[in-house]
Formats: structure tokens, C-alpha cells, sequence
């Protein structure tokens, strides 16, 4: 089924690129807990319905528009710039889930953890 009620954007923008993305790596499922009423966020039937999203039996598909204008994007100097800024975020979000899963070596202090300090 397809649903086409406004015209193509102009260009992609960050209201329309984090569902695409997520299309174009088949992460874009239907979630009705989350989203009760079409089961995806507003910004990914906003992209329904200008064509570049269209539904699949269990999500969101690019569709020949939603894959050409993101192609484009990704080849634009813009688009090259904010996937590699996306890259840098990754990794440093990486780096630190490591450096939280890792012990604290830091034995706690008696003092720091009297809160209110000693009742009469």
C-alpha cells in the first residue's frame, strides 16, 4: 500500500534522514508500543507520505525516490560532512560504553558516604 499526500522535499534535512538511514539498514520496523497509531514516528510517515518511505510487510522501505534522493545526499559535500560527524559520535559513544563496563578501581571512602552526617 502506498500513501502519497505531499509533494518530494527539496532537499533531505535532519527531520527526514534518520528514517531513511535506518530504511536503508532494514532497522526501520513497525513498533506499536512505541508509536500506537501507524507504528513508526511522525518523521517516517512525513516520508511516507512524500513518497520516499513505503510500507513492507513488517517496516519501511526506501522507495526508487527515497533511494535516489538519498544516494544524492550521501555524494554531497553536506552529506559527507554529517555521516563522517556521525562516525566521530559513534566511536566516541563506543569508547565510553567500554570505558563504563569496565570496573572502577576506586575504592569508596566512609566519608563520602555519609550523606546527611552523624545523627546525635
Amino acid at each position: 500500500m502506498t500513501f502519497k499526500f505531499e509533494q518530494p522535499p527539496a532537499e533531505l534535512t535532519w527531520y527526514h534522514l534518520p528514517s531513511l538511514l535506518a530504511a536503508e539498514a532494514g532497522t526501520l520496523k513497525y513498533d506499536h508500543q512505541r508509536y500506537r497509531v501507524s507504528g513508526v514516528s511522525n518523521n517516517a510517515a512525513a516520508c511516507v507520505w512524500a513518497g520516499l518511505l513505503a510500507a513492507d510487510d513488517d517496516g519501511l522501505v526506501l522507495t526508487h525516490l527515497g533511494r535516489h534522493m538519498l544516494a544524492g545526499w550521501k555524494a554531497s559535500p553536506k552529506g559527507q560532512r554529517w555521516l563522517a560527524g556521525q562516525s566521530v559520535l559513534e566511536e566516541t559513544s563506543a569508547c565510553q560504553t567500554l570505558s563504563e563496563a569496565a570496573p572502577q578501581s576506586v575504592p569508596a571512602r566512609a566519608d563520602q558516604l555519609d550523606l546527611f552526617g552523624a545523627t546525635p
